[in-house]
């Protein structure tokens, strides 16, 4: 049988945890090329309790998704620096930017 605060200390997790989740989910759509939205940083929340245990499963999961987006995100910051190293590269040599040239990659 739960109590007020048992229901309290959910809903607390519960909310940290969809907050969680939209934070990984803009970080997944900015890996993709898509617009993100602005993260701000994640304090624990300030209830006296734990994370209840039927929720671990689901924490454990998002858990995960951050890592893996954390991975791929790094590694598309090392390939963005990376083409920015070759262009300044083609600037040393050439003295001159690059010309853009555009495709249609989906054609």
């Amino acid at each position: 049988m739960s109590t007020v605060k048992d229901d309290r200390i959910r809903a607390v997790w519960e909310t940290e945890l969809e907050r969680l989740e939209l934070e990984v989910i803009s970080v997944e759509r900015l890996i993709r090329g898509l617009e993100a939205a602005p993260i701000e940083p994640w304090n624990p929340p300030a209830v006296l309790g734990s994370l209840p245990v039927d929720l671990a499963a689901r924490a454990q999961d998002l858990l995960a998704r951050q890592r893996t987006a954390s991975q791929a995100l790094t590694a598309a910051l090392q390939k963005a620096q990376k083409q920015v190293s070759y262009a300044g590269r083609v600037i040393d040599i050439t003295g001159r930017m690059p010309e853009p040239i555009y495709f249609d990659a989906q054609a």
